[in-house]
């Protein structure tokens, strides 16, 4: 009878502190939404102190125009353009406190791959013998980049259910490959073209303009590049639920 009670207490013990630990949290970041991204979160820990984290963020096809502080000259109209941004993140958290559950400040070191794809149409107007004339331009580009980096962050439980975590400092580099056209509908317009994106280029740093290539055929303008070096500061907030 003793050993039976004595396995009743040890059984209701166990499944209390069960019931008190959090080793998985699902999480959602709001801004995302903001760059035409969902991006969201699974975190699981490993022990004690340590976390695996993995990422995704799903593409939402939307306007770019007026975001991003882009600006478009007077004889131009955009219209039809969308950007989406996809992204793969995996990041190996370490928690400096004491807690076994997900809580407390951390130092995340991460990998991140990224795809940013964009296209626009874009209606351009030039001065004609009476009056004025248009064409059209039809852009189409895609970024993919890969890097990799740190960050650290506190994350919070509240009632040991809701999840808040604050990245609030984080830095990442790594290199970027770009390739971009823009088909001209009217092929005397093409040189133009192909002399603004240089012009364009050529105001970049060094380090980039250098490895970049432009280059015009028919009524075709690319632009490629490979191994772009890039450095991003990353920070933010995710909230999500703790099971």
């Amino acid at each position: 009878m003793k050993n039976l009670l004595l396995a009743i207490i040890v059984s209701l013990t166990c499944i209390s502190v069960s019931a008190q630990e959090k080793k998985n949290a699902i999480k959602i970041l709001p801004v995302s939404f903001s760059l035409n991204s969902a991006a969201f979160e699974y975190e699981r820990m490993l022990n004690e102190k340590n976390a695996f984290e993995f990422g995704i963020g799903l593409p939402i096809n939307r306007s770019f125009v007026d975001k991003f502080g882009m600006t478009w000259s007077e004889d131009e109209n955009i219209t039809d353009d969308e950007l989406g941004i996809f992204s793969l993140r995996a990041a190996y958290r370490h928690y400096t406190g004491k807690s076994s559950l997900p809580k407390g400040f951390y130092i995340a070191p991460f990998i991140k791959y990224q795809g940013i794809s964009g296209a626009a149409d874009n209606v351009r107007e030039i001065a004609a013998n009476q009056g004025f004339s248009t064409y059209n331009e039809n852009v189409d580009a895609k970024i993919h980049t890969i890097g990799a980096g740190c960050q650290l962050g506190y994350q919070f439980l509240i009632s040991k259910t809701v999840s808040l975590d604050l990245f609030f400092f984080g830095l990442e580099a790594g290199l970027a490959e770009i390739e971009g056209n823009i088909y001209v509908s009217e092929p005397e317009q093409v040189d133009e073209i192909y002399n603004d994106v240089l012009d364009a280029v050529d105001d970049l740093p060094s380090m980039w303009k250098n490895k970049i290539e432009v280059s015009s055929r028919n009524q075709n303008v690319s632009v490629k590049a490979k191994n772009l070096f890039y450095p991003m500061f990353r920070g933010g907030i995710s909230l999500g639920i703790a099971f």
